[in-house]
């Protein structure tokens, strides 16, 4: 369990980029990076601070940017993201923490940006599998018919019905 008391954020700066990033442990999370730079068979290879790094003839330099005790992980990202933001950092290859009105700005946008590969692919979803989505809703009709709200909304009709 990381000691998020002893949380550091710190940069990665390039000739040509600057990355902005978070630990608890520094000297492990360097060595990390360092491992990651030329590690082929890692997943993070491909991201684009390893690229420069790589395009960069390895140049690169880490530096602690501030020390940042706090009391967990979401913590430490929401500040990491705060600096990352400032500092106008281009090579983090993802955001560490979002809130809710910019996931779902952000989900909107990607829908529109696909809309039409979307609406394709749900076409051809329903007509490879028509008989298993016509099942879904079915199942999904018949559960709405049988909900607590339908319920009462036959009871007050059929008492409406008996007292007239």
């Amino acid at each position: 369990m990381p000691d998020y008391s002893k949380c550091i954020i710190y940069t990665i700066r390039t000739p040509t980029g600057l990355y902005v990033g978070s630990t608890c442990n520094f000297v492990n999370r360097k060595y990390n990076h360092k491992s990651d730079i030329h590690n082929k068979n890692g997943k993070a290879y491909n991201r684009n601070l390893y690229k420069n790094i790589r395009e960069n003839n390895d140049e690169w330099v880490m530096k602690p940017y501030s020390q940042f005790p706090c009391k967990n992980k979401m913590e430490m990202n929401i500040e990491e993201e705060r600096i990352r933001r400032e500092l106008n950092a281009n090579l983090n290859t993802f955001c560490c923490h979002t809130t809710k009105e910019e996931r779902v700005e952000r989900d909107k946008q990607k829908y529109q940006r696909n809309k039409e590969q979307i609406i394709e692919r749900s076409k051809q979803y329903y007509i490879a599998n028509k008989e298993k989505v016509d099942g879904y809703k079915k199942r999904y009709r018949e559960k709405k018919k049988k909900s607590n709200k339908h319920i009462k909304l036959l009871e007050e009709k059929q008492k409406i019905n008996t007292d007239a």
